[in-house]
């Protein structure tokens, strides 16, 4: 069903940029070329370095801008955008779409249908491939495993033959491509700001689940995103802000009296099961063929971020703290 500029409700694209002028441009120019005929779009800056901001502001001076003086993490950067769009009073809906990923023509109309017609609907998710050659599916919906403290996507790494073409309810969306109504920002909140990088996602899914809305899956609301495009998941500092995350969404939502069970179990593991399980990993996908994942790295990230847990905020500067912790370590490993 075609909508027209006169009905079409309101939405605003939140795309948050940081050191990433390629990507950024690439997912603006989709943007332009969506048909959705009431869309406007926020680029966040998150304290750049690169000149990235001044060029895509220069290139794309028809969207807003918000231009944060340092890397705030994703939720703060995102919610530094989300409630500009609230200013207005006409804005509906908020589209977060991470910046390395590419939307096609059509994919709003389908989301905000979708939405428009179950006022019990607060998010909706979208089918995410890799890249238009690969047709490998990133997400097509999802849950949360919360004693494990983990999300099962559906689909993941599986060529796209059309098996997960109907819309569904599921209980986790990604921050990547996810369609929130105002209504939800207006009873749940924005998103949740104790975590720097990654879990905020889980957090937002089950907050807004427990406040009565439904999640819905939505085939046609479709994007390439590939991910990692602005980190490397072996990257002991993204596995210590991950866990470190991790924790605090266990502490959160796990059952009282519970969680420092499931801290000392997540020890044992950490101490000694960890390093087979990302070694498997790795074979399966060729990561050591093409760049060697540091597993000794990653373990001590692991432990410290057990071992961390409350020490502080999460923030830009709990990332360059444990950089210079983890160089150290790795200096008295190598006897030097």
């Amino acid at each position: 069903m075609m909508m027209h500029s006169a009905n079409s409700p309101r939405v605003y694209a939140i795309v948050l940029n940081w050191n990433n002028y390629e990507d950024s441009k690439k997912c603006l120019e989709s943007l332009q070329r969506a048909t959705y005929p009431n869309l406007r779009t926020i680029v966040v800056d998150n304290g750049s370095a690169d000149g990235s901001a001044e060029r895509l502001r220069e290139e794309f001076s028809q969207h807003l801008f918000v231009l944060n003086k340092a890397n705030l993490g994703f939720s703060r950067g995102c919610n530094s955008g989300i409630r500009i769009a609230l200013e207005d009073r006409d804005c509906v809906y908020v589209l977060l779409l991470n910046n390395d990923a590419i939307v096609v023509p059509d994919f709003l109309e389908k989301a905000v249908e979708k939405a428009e017609g179950d006022s019990g609907i607060g998010l909706v998710g979208g089918k995410l491939l890799h890249s238009p050659e690969s047709k490998v599916i990133s997400y097509a919906g999802g849950d949360i495993d919360r004693w494990r403290g983990r999300v099962v996507i559906r689909g993941f790494n599986e060529k796209d033959c059309g098996q997960y073409d109907e819309a569904c309810e599921v209980g986790f969306v990604t921050c990547a491509f996810m369609l929130i109504k105002r209504e939800v920002l207006n009873k749940v909140g924005l998103l949740p700001e104790e975590y720097f990088f990654g879990v905020e996602e889980w957090d937002y899914s089950l907050h807004v689940r427990q406040t009565g809305y439904k999640l819905y899956y939505v085939p046609g609301f479709a994007a390439y995103h590939a991910g990692d495009g602005s980190h490397w998941n072996y990257d002991p500092r993204i596995s210590y802000i991950g866990y470190r995350s991790k924790l605090i969404f266990q502490e959160k939502y796990l059952p009282r009296g519970l969680f420092p069970v499931w801290k000392i179990i997540l020890f044992v593991y950490a101490k000694y099961r960890a390093k087979h399980a990302w070694r498997k990993i790795a074979e399966e996908l060729g990561t050591e063929n093409e760049r060697k994942a540091p597993f000794d790295d990653m373990q001590f990230a692991f432990l410290e971020a057990i071992k961390d847990h409350r020490k502080d905020d999460l923030s830009e500067e709990t990332l360059i703290r444990f950089g210079e912790v983890l160089m150290k370590a790795k200096e008295l490993r190598s006897g030097n």
